[in-house]
Parts: C-alpha cells; structure tokens; sequence
C-alpha cells in the first residue's frame, strides 16, 4: 500500500483519478499482491482509448471506469495484456460500427482460444491468450479483456448455477448505443444476442453480473446488493421470465432489520448460494427471480431459518430434520425469450468463420512448441508441449542444470500451472526445498514439500521471505472478494489477509522449513506431517460416518448425493472423492453437526431430493443409509416442440424440417460415422431389432453425408433393417442447437432423441451401456 500513496505523487490529473478509483474499488488482496505500476498500466492504456476511440470517449465517467478502465474481470489472475491485444485487434475493428466491431472482437477471440475443461483456478486473459484454451469462466473473461483493450465497454454475465442441469455458465455482455448486448465468449456467430446457452438462459432461475464497488448508473441492473466489496446486479429479465419474490424475516414477530437472506440452488445435488439479500428496516427485501423453486435461508446475530420457496422466515424457527424429508425442486420452464434463428446464409457464414478460427488456432499451437529445444530435456517432451505458450519459461528452468527434481517439480503442477508459471518461481521453490529431500521419502517430499502449489492461490515465490521467518500471523480480513487468495508472501509483506489464505500461508510456512503439509481434503483444514501420517496443525475431536445405499443404487458423490457441514457461516459443503464415505468404508470428518442431501434428476430438468441433519459425535462411528428416490418411466418424458431439420433424403430432394415428415413415435439419431460410440449404439440397435420392429414407430438415422453409408457396421445394419429412415446433412450445426436445445452435450454424438409424434419426449448423447435399452422402454412408452 506505501508503494500505492508514493506512486500517486507523480501522476497526472486523470492518473491520479483513475488510481484512486481503482484504489478504492479493486479486492484489498489485489492492492497487496500486485505492484502499483501494474495497475498504472492499464489506466494509461484506458485514457488512451478514451482520447482516441470514440466509442469510448462518448460513454459515461462512471461506465468508462467499471467496464474499460477496470482490470478485473471475475478472479482472474491479473497480468496487463491490454497494449497487446489492442495491437492484434484494432486492425479488424477499425471503422465498423460498434456491433460489427463485437463481433469481430468474438471472432478474434475464437481464433486464439476455445473450450477445455481445467481446474478451478481461474487463468489470466493473456495465459488463456498464450494457451489458446479455457473453460467458459476463463474464455468470457478473455472476451471481455479483449472487448476493453479497443475500448467497448464489456463485463462478464454468469449463472452461478444452472436449476435445470449439473453445471453452471458464463458468457459476455457490451453496452452498444446505450443497451446491453450478449454474446458467447470464443463463439462466434454472425448476430449478437444469440448463443448455445438462448435456451438454457430461459431456464435460469438468476444471472447476474458484477462490479468491483458499487455504482449509481441505472445501466448496471437491478442491485442485488454488495458484499465483501462486490456490488452484484440482477440481469435475468433479459434472459427469462421472472416474477418479484418479496422474503420477510422477522425475529420475535419484530421485523430482522439487517438480516442476510441467501438464496440456493439445488445443483450437484447440494445447495448453492446464487444472491445474498439484506433485510431492510421493514425485514423485507426483494429480487426478480426465474420461475422456478429457491432453497431460502435467513441468518442474524446467530440466528437462522430456511426453507424450500419460504417467503416469511421467523428467526430460530425449529425445524427438526434429522428424520428424511422430501421435497421437490422445479426448474423454470424455457421460453424463448431470445429466439435468434439463422437462415441458411448465416448459418453458412458462422461455419465459415469458425472453421477459419479453428485453423488458425491450431496452427498458433502447433507453433509454441520448438521440437530442436525440447530434444535437449530428455524425458519432458509432454510438459514441454503442455505448457504451449510458456514454452520458453518451462525450457529455461529445465535446462539450467541436470538436477532430477527440476522434472519432478513440474510433475507435481497442474496443465494450466505449465501454461503460466514463470522460471523464477519455480527456481525459488526448487532451491529453497531441495536441501530437504533427503529427509523424506518421494511420495511425501514431491506433494507436501517440493510443490509450489497449496490451493487455488496464485503461484509466487514465497520459499525465500518464509525461511527466513519473515512476518507473524496476518490479521484476518474478511472485506474482500470470496474468491480470491493472497499469496503466502503478500499476505506475510501485507500483515493481512482472509481465512483461506492464512491457512494456505500456514501450509507454505510448513514447506518452507521443509515439513510435509496440505490442505485437507475434505474441509481444506491445514494438516502436518506427524510420525504416522497427516494430523490436523490444531487438535480436534473426530468421528467416523459411512454412508450406504439400497441394493442397486449406485453412490456418486455431487450427482445423486452431498454432504455439508454447519459452520458460523453456514452450511459448508464438503469436498468429497466420488465414492469416499460410501462405497469404501467411511471417512473420518470432525465431530460436529451435518446434512446429507440425495437427489435424482429428471430429464425434465427438475429433481427428487431428500435432506437429512445428524450430529456426529466424537469418537463415534456412524452409519447413515442415504435415501434415493425413485421415479417412474412415465415421469422421465415431456413434451418439447423442436426448431426445424433442414436435410436430404435419400432420393437426393430436400426438405425444410424432416421432423414434419414423421407421423408416429420415432427414435432419432445424429449418427458421428466410425465413432466408438456410434459403433456401441449401432450394435446394441441391432440387439434390440426385434422388440423395435414390433412397436408401431420409426428408427430414422442423420448421417453427415451418404460416404457414412460405406462405413460397415452401419451398412451390415440397413442391410438387415431396410425400414431404418434417412437422411442426409452435414448436421454439426442442427445436432449442436439440438443439443443444446435439449439439456445435452454437443460434443458428445450421437444424440438420440424419442419422438412421440409432435415433439421431443426424451433425449440422451454419447454411450453407455444399457442407454439403447432405455432408449426402447420410452418408445415402448410413447406408443401406448
């Protein structure tokens, strides 16, 4: 912070402004972990655009600040990137109109970047540049980067989490001629308002966006309210239906004034905070919601109430549920609020373009990695090629020296720590552990000593400031973003920082003097080494719970079950392995209070759930059989009109929409040609020929072109099942809007859709086994 009051002596007007305001509004955690001139950086590239584009120019103080100026996009890692893709970007906006220069800006992205599932730790906009991947949180936050380096002002949209399906999504917004435009980030299409996620934004029961201290301008949405510094806003009425829910707390029949009312959604089959509300004066407060259910908990001095759709919440209200209470949680059902069809000229264009990104994006790739260089590391061909961008800073380090814990190092980092890390990092923690990897064996030194990494913190180089017992404990700081960390040495330089970070800064200290340490598992408590294995840093009083099932019912932790535990902040959910604590033999957690949640999730979008509370007491071995509810066939099927099939038959004509010439049920497959899991559809078809040429319904294949009619095990199959209807497109557009369209994964073929005459009933992708049988039960179903 001393750096930040010296630097503002030698600014200008608009400098010293800027600095202040991005003083007063970024994450305390960023005035301490990055340098002031960092941030001066991006004020200048800022005040340049506001002097030379005139976009930029004619928007409000106020916007100009939150949405071109402001560094943050979510929590990112911070690095400055704007001069750099201001540079590579301006040539393909100049002179267009503001739309056209989004879309341009979209499909620059595309071509530097696409979709990969990574870890939670959200990458840089420049990493993600340099990676040329990243999942939907990091590519909307590169787009909205991109979007602010020529001056369009841009944020980052998200629905914390879906209702209808496991999962949640993040896309872009840009304030063109006074309104608020979306897009979807490193997804070009030839409009804007339109993306994958239309439908499945229709179905959300909240959106919303954020700014880093609060604003006044109306353009930036309904406030929902600010929290540890982060002023949120309601954007859902552009996305979907809504409706105003108006929740009273009162304590006493008195109304809670200040009460914090968190709202919940049922995902992964645990409860996830989506707002957090203040109570007024009057215990009221208000939000417009999607038209679905929300799990309500009010909390105050203390004290708490909660429920399914509760509108009035009476504090310290009791409610016993250390019994199995069910309950039903509805998804909104979609409406197309934002229907963005394209006619066949767009959707040529869109193919177009994409396909040109996808080229040069794999040809910028295949260029990071200097196959002459590498060949002098032996055995590191891998993390040389993973770390893409960063090629050069994980060339350096290797080849410094011989030293084989150089390799094992980087062994210990995750894909996107190879794409980011710099040399020097990874030198301080070679150096500064290696005089102690005599003292434990492999398995121990590698993870708990060696590794830089302790959780989703940035990597820096602690190793040194920490050995020499720099600093005492920081004081803890709990204004600030949740999200974010201090890294161990900002947080010893700063003497503050939030919980979770004292207790990464606690496991660093331990590494640093050379004592195996982690974050446990399930809880993220701070653990050490101790003769027989990992203790917690401070005594606790344990138990042991294991979970079991009914016969046939299969346990999988964050699908069909999650456990939470009450702490003074609320229920927190435990990060659990898939199957620990039900499958092999129960897990040791501490003594204290907690829920188990079930749910079974129909096609629908809707859930069967069921709660249950229970104390764990210390030294006490508890076994707790989970409840699944069960569901019939008939409650698996709806009723979804589909957009139209354009496509070929067989005698070579077109047709507009295939879907207008079935007249029966129907099973529907967009087959992926010589694809492993067409060929384990195709075959269990075959399994089933019998029962399916019995039922009064069709089985019609889309195939990408008629050279998929060579490919043998589909031609084995229509030689011996003549009545199998088809038609030919290539389809990747049509199966991807379908797909989506549906609630399922366009990168998963084949889709298989039930028709039951006028609609879509049910819809799976991919394969696995028994999915063709289910498949033949719902039309078995249907043509009753």
């Amino acid at each position: 912070m001393d750096e930040w009051t010296d630097s503002l002596s030698d600014l200008t007007a608009q400098q010293r402004f800027c600095m202040k305001f991005l003083q007063k509004t970024l994450p305390k955690s960023d005035l301490d972990t990055y340098p002031a001139g960092l941030f001066l950086q991006f004020i200048d590239h800022a005040l340049f655009l506001r002097e030379s584009v005139s976009w930029c120019a004619e928007l409000d103080e106020e916007l100009f600040l939150h949405y071109v100026l402001c560094p943050r996009v979510n929590d990112e890692d911070l690095s400055f990137h704007r001069a750099l893709f201001y540079g590579e970007i301006w040539p393909e906006v100049a002179g267009l109109d503001m739309e056209n220069a989004v879309l341009a800006v979209n499909r620059w992205c595309h071509s530097h970047a696409s979709y990969q599932a990574q870890d939670d730790r959200t990458a840089s906009p420049l990493t993600v540049f340099r990676s040329g991947s990243g999942r939907c949180g990091e590519e909307s936050a590169f787009l909205v980067a991109a979007l602010r380096s020529v001056g369009l002002p841009a944020r980052q949209v998200y629905a914390p989490r879906w209702s209808h399906c496991d999962d949640n999504h993040a896309w872009a917004e840009v304030l063109a001629a006074g309104k608020w435009r979306f897009l979807g980030a490193c997804e070009p299409e030839p409009v804007l308002d339109r993306g994958w996620f239309n439908t499945a934004a229709s179905r959300a029961l909240l959106i919303h966006s954020r700014t880093f201290g609060a604003g006044t301008s109306p353009l930036h949405g309904e406030p929902l309210g600010v929290e540890n510094g982060v002023a949120r806003y309601n954007q859902t009425a552009r996305y979907a239906r809504t409706e105003e829910r108006v929740f009273t707390v009162t304590r006493g029949a008195a109304p809670a004034a200040g009460a914090k009312i968190r709202l919940y959604v049922l995902n992964e089959s645990a409860l996830y905070p989506i707002a957090v509300l203040t109570a007024g004066s009057d215990g009221r407060a208000a939000a417009r919601l999607g038209l679905g259910d929300v799990w309500v908990r009010a909390e105050l001095d203390g004290q708490t109430a909660e429920g399914l759709n509760a509108l009035h919440l009476e504090l310290d209200a009791r409610v016993d549920r250390q019994a199995w209470t069910d309950f039903d949680f509805r998804a909104p059902a979609d409406f197309p609020v934002n229907p963005a069809p394209l006619n066949e000229a767009q959707k040529k264009l869109r193919a177009e373009d994409r396909a040109l990104g996808d080229a040069r994006r794999q040809a910028r790739l295949q260029g990071m990695y200097d196959a002459g260089r590498a060949a002098a590391c032996p055995g590191c061909d891998d993390l040389m090629r993973e770390a893409r961008g960063n090629f050069e800073e994980i060339f350096r380090f290797l080849s410094r020296d011989a030293n084989p814990l150089r390799e094992k190092l980087l062994r210990t980092l995750s894909r996107k720590d190879l794409r980011d890390v710099t040399a020097a990092v990874l030198e301080d923690h070679l150096q500064g552990a290696a005089p102690f990897a005599a003292r434990w064996p492999e398995k121990t030194f590698l993870p708990y000593v060696l590794c830089p990494r302790v959780a989703d913190e940035p990597l820096t180089a602690w190793r040194g400031i920490l050995a020499r017992g720099n600093g005492g404990i920081p004081a803890g700081e709990t204004d600030n973003y949740g999200n974010l960390y201090w890294p161990p040495d900002a947080a010893v330089r700063a003497g503050r920082c939030n919980e979770k970070s004292r207790d990464v800064l606690a496991v660093a200290r331990l590494r640093a003097a050379g004592i195996p340490a982690r974050l446990r598992r399930p809880d993220g408590v701070p653990e050490v080494w101790r003769e027989d294995g990992f203790h917690a840093l401070e005594p606790e009083e344990m138990g042991r719970v294991t979970f079991t099932a009914a016969p046939g019912q299969q346990l999988t932790y964050r699908l069909n079950w999650s456990l939470a535990r009450k702490t003074a902040g609320g229920w927190k959910l435990l990060d659990l392995d898939r199957g620990t604590a039900a499958t092999r033999g129960g897990a040791d957690l501490p003594a204290g209070e907690y829920r188990v949640i079930t749910s079974a999730r129909l096609p629908v979008g809707d859930q069967l759930a069921s709660m249950r509370e229970f104390p764990l007491r210390a030294g006490e071995e508890a076994v707790i059989p989970l409840r699944l509810r069960e569901y019939a066939l008939a409650e698996m099927l709806y009723r979804r009109a589909l957009p139209p099939v354009p496509a070929e038959r067989m005698d070579g004509n077109r047709t507009g929409n295939a879907l207008n010439e079935l007249e029966r049920p129907a099973l529907l497959f967009w087959l992926e040609d010589g694809a492993e899991p067409t060929e384990h559809v195709l075959n269990e078809l075959r399994e089933h020929q019998t029962a399916l040429c019995a039922l009064p319904a069709d089985i019609v294949f889309f195939l990408r072109g008629r050279g998929a009619l060579e490919q043998r095990t589909l031609k084995e199959l229509l030689r011996d099942w003549p009545g199998i209807g088809l038609y030919f497109d290539d389809w990747a557009y049509d199966a991807e809007s379908l797909s989506r369209f549906l609630g399922q994964d366009p990168d998963r073929p084949p889709l298989a859709v039930a028709w039951d005459g006028g609609g879509a009933a049910y819809a799976d992708c991919g394969y696995r086994v028994g999915s063709v049988a289910l498949l033949v039960r719902v039309l078995e179903e249907l043509c009753r």
